[in-house]
């Protein structure tokens, strides 16, 4: 399937391209330890030393975000032929290779809101349903991978996307709820490292792939956007150059989280209400394309409706993930205000 005499022209774009299906699991020794490939887009590496650190990367998930993807494609090669060091356990996961052959977002329904097992009720409505199919394959993964971590060890989850829609902050991150835990300045401090300037505090449990992991294995995880979605090949590698230099300090155990550092330049915002769409008649008056965390003045009446609508009750209060296309119970946007950590 591989061999090393491959390391140099390895590319795990590719190869997921050329098993999207599945693969058997497979070991090579490499230099620094060993590299695992358990399944499609599926790949873990356990370093020579032992370390106290598991860390996953994924990337993916929807399959048109793609610097994401260029940037772990070529983490995953330069370990394979030992310039880029290993010092902590890694799972690589390549999330939905299906809809990246198509480079579609997904194929039938949005990968990102099928963890926490949120895909069991997909695989009860169809049991060929890709999407929920993978949920499950990803689910177990890193269930796997967690599960030999000690008790005191330390598991950080980066679940690394590009934006479709622009944003008033190019770069933001998603810390999802930690169902009581308290959120952490040396994480926040990490995304600022990795040049994210804003951070949205999730403020319930929910079906993302961050959340999944935080939830059921207490890692420091988030839901980072790094940009606007492009082709393959079309990427400015400078524009993810701080995300990649972190991820990659990460991997060879070389970043210093700090508990202290300052992270007072940091835009952090709360979710203040869901706006859902609780009949036909509801539609934001917003247009399509308007950016995340645009502000609205106090008083305009930002969702339409005979028996839900919602006015502006502050000036600074801000839009997320506007969509007039959900259907009936679904979130149609997500209304933010900012706040100061604590």
């Amino acid at each position: 399937m591989l061999t090393t005499r491959d390391f140099n022209t390895f590319n795990f774009i590719d190869f997921v391209r050329q098993n999207p299906e599945k693969h058997d699991r497979f070991e090579l020794e490499i230099e620094q330890g060993k590299a695992i490939f358990h399944d499609v887009g599926i790949v873990e590496f356990v370093p020579n030393q032992v370390s106290d650190q598991f860390v996953c990367l994924s990337c993916g998930v929807h399959g048109n975000e793609t610097a994401p993807m260029e940037i772990i494609s070529d983490i995953v090669r330069d370990i394979l032929v030992g310039s880029q060091a290993l010092k902590v356990n890694l799972l690589i996961l390549l999330g939905n290779p299906k809809a990246m052959l198509q480079q579609e977002r997904f194929l039938e329904f949005n990968l990102n809101r099928m963890f926490n097992h949120h895909w069991k009720s997909y695989l009860e409505a169809d049991a060929n349903c890709y999407e929920a199919l993978r949920a499950k394959r990803l689910e177990e993964a890193v269930k796997d991978f967690f599960d030999k971590s000690p008790a005191d060890s330390r598991r950080y989850h980066y679940d690394l996307h590009t934006a479709i829609r622009a944003s008033k902050h190019q770069r933001f991150a998603i810390y999802p709820y930690l169902d009581g835990r308290e959120h952490k300045v040396e994480q926040l401090a990490f995304m600022q490292d990795c040049g994210v300037n804003t951070v949205l505090l999730y403020h319930k449990a929910s079906s993302t792939f961050s959340y999944h992991t935080s939830h059921h294995f207490k890692a420091d995880a988030f839901t980072v956007e790094l940009g606007k979605v492009k082709p393959f090949g079309q990427n400015n590698r400078e524009d993810f150059k701080q995300a990649e230099s972190c991820m990659r300090q990460l991997v060879a155990s070389n970043y210093h989280f700090n508990n202290d550092r300052d992270v007072d330049d940091l835009n952090l915002f709360a979710v203040k209400k869901e706006l859902l769409r609780v009949s036909d008649d509801s539609h934001l008056n917003v247009d399509d394309d308007l950016a995340n965390f645009t502000e609205f003045e106090q008083g305009f009446e930002l969702l339409s409706d005979p028996e839900e609508p919602y006015t502006v009750e502050s000036d600074g209060e801000a839009i997320v993930f506007p969509n007039n296309k959900v259907p009936i119970g679904q979130r149609m946007a997500l209304l933010v205000e900012p706040v100061s950590l604590g």
